[in-house]
């Protein structure tokens, strides 16, 4: 009795303690800070720069950086051609593919120039151009609930300088915050591909940003005359990251008052004013495809998830399925060596019923293969028809006015081929008759 009560006892002496302390707890601050109420003099914030930012804004040597447009990612077969029934199963629509592969672009370049910390920064069609480094990008998967990327940045050297992958998972929830709404689900992705970036290059010293610089000139300078500047670089095959890559090295330099290399100047100027007209496309391209992006991202984040689920749920119904034919073969083959007719016969009716379970359940899996092709066909509907084109654009060199058409790719084509055969004109002196 005496230990009943005893007992008793200190358990109430234990909730009370536990009160006490639950009240202390309750009416004490939970924060170490002071409570401030009433108007403040404002904050004096600085803002903060990452150190490989800073150090690259610190240069002496500013580079001149091209983003190319993505590689989209398309599945090929053996003779490197697309494989449409692959891409199918993947749920890889082309047309969305390929426009997903320049607004990424753009969004590596807007992310790149906002650090301030580059010569220039330019979207390009194709690595066929002039730049000191190239970033180039594929698009691994994206299907407004999971996107990743492959990136890689080479020099004018031929140095691949470093190739990663980024991936990103968009939570469900994402949209519901209202302050979201005018923010790129994807924006995380590239907001690594950028400070990776930025990393490989700030590593890079101011000599071997000026050579870097100087072999592009040369390269650029040997395509267009490669009598008069081939011996000013030497070119070799070189591995790296388990990737073979041209590599090429000065020998020398020729005298700033060269007059070819002063024409060869010229020319890449004018070459690189068309790539910087062609940014206006790459920029207008977005602006008015961005919304419509970014609303087939929102409305079919709860489709692609609900997906992902019925594809879940289908191979588990599969594998189930598969599991219960298995079993009836089993038990059919039981049924026909049983010696007990009881025993036959409760073999047989198992037998029956898991070939009816295995039908059921493969039936089952096939419906919610059905139901993912409808909403495959709800993506493919809104993601349709974002593609870049180019209207026809008037270039001007020496009073001459050429019109280039086609896509962004064709036009710097054409016009790199007009500026080569005006630097043959301008190249070649006057025959004395």
């Amino acid at each position: 009795m005496w230990l009943r009560v005893n007992n008793g006892v200190q358990s109430l002496a234990t909730l009370v303690c536990f009160m006490l302390l639950c009240a202390c707890q309750s009416t004490g601050s939970s924060s170490s800070q002071p409570i401030l109420v009433g108007p403040v003099e404002p904050e004096t914030k600085t803002e903060y720069i990452a150190p490989d930012v800073a150090k690259l804004r610190n240069a002496n040597v500013f580079l001149d950086v091209a983003v190319t447009a993505f590689d989209p990612g398309f599945i090929t077969d053996s003779t490197g051609a697309i494989d449409y029934q692959k891409m199918d199963e993947e749920g890889i629509w082309p047309q969305l593919r390929r426009s997903e592969a320049k607004l990424f672009a753009v969004e590596m370049k807007n992310g790149l120039e906002r650090a301030q910390a580059f010569s220039t920064v330019r979207v390009v069609p194709s690595t066929n151009t002039t730049a000191d480094v190239f970033v180039m990008g594929k698009i691994l998967e994206s299907d407004s609930e999971k996107v990743s990327m492959e990136l890689t940045v080479v020099d004018a050297t031929g140095e691949i300088l470093g190739i990663k992958e980024f991936e990103h998972k968009v939570e469900e929830g994402f949209y519901r915050d209202q302050r979201n709404a005018s923010l790129n689900s994807y924006q995380p992705l590239f907001d690594r591909g950028r400070v990776y970036v930025i990393h490989l290059l700030s590593r890079l010293s101011e000599a071997e940003k000026e050579t870097i610089k100087n072999v592009a000139l040369m390269r650029y300078a040997r395509s267009y005359n490669p009598e008069a500047f081939d011996s000013y670089l030497t070119t070799r095959i070189d591995k790296k990251f388990g990737q073979q890559h041209y590599k090429f090295s000065l020998t020398g330099l020729p005298s700033q008052d060269d007059w070819q290399l002063q024409v060869i100047k010229d020319f890449r100027n004018q070459e690189l004013l068309f790539v910087d007209r062609l940014q206006d496309n790459y920029d207008t391209f977005y602006a008015e495809t961005q919304q419509a992006y970014s609303s087939w991202q929102k409305e079919t984040l709860p489709e692609m998830i609900a997906r992902r689920k019925a594809r879940l749920d289908r191979n588990k119904k599969a594998v189930l399925g598969a599991g219960l034919a298995v079993l009836a073969g089993v038990l059919a083959s039981n049924s026909n060596n049983s010696g007990s007719g009881l025993g036959r016969g409760a073999t047989t009716a198992g037998s029956i019923l898991a070939g009816i379970g295995s039908a059921a359940v493969i039936n089952g899996a096939f419906q919610s293969n059905e139901e993912m092709k409808v909403q495959s066909a709800i993506i493919e509907e809104k993601g349709q028809a974002l593609d870049l084109t180019l209207s026809p654009t008037e270039m001007k060199f020496d009073d001459q006015v050429i019109e280039l058409k086609g896509t962004a790719t064709e036009q710097y084509l054409q016009w790199r081929q007009h500026l080569r055969e005006m630097y043959q004109l301008e190249s070649t002196p006057n025959l004395q008759l």
